[in-house]
């Protein structure tokens, strides 16, 4: 699983990823990542092991 966090008009997104272990979700790397611009709200789209987050006119690939 990937998470995201973000404040507000800031162009940087903590993100976590997470693995299910014994029914548990276990954090397994946190990273910060800087963007061009602050991260839109809603405009977040997640297929195929792929996340896609849009900040300013621009979309940015994280891979699970």
């Amino acid at each position: 699983m990937i998470l995201t966090h973000r404040t507000h008009n800031h162009p940087n997104v903590q993100l976590s990823r997470a693995e299910l272990v014994d029914d548990t979700w276990v954090i397994t790397t946190q990273e910060k990542l800087h963007l061009p611009g602050p991260v839109v709200m809603r405009c977040a789209q997640g297929r195929d092991g792929t996340l896609w987050l849009r900040a300013d006119d621009t979309w940015t690939r994280i891979e699970a």
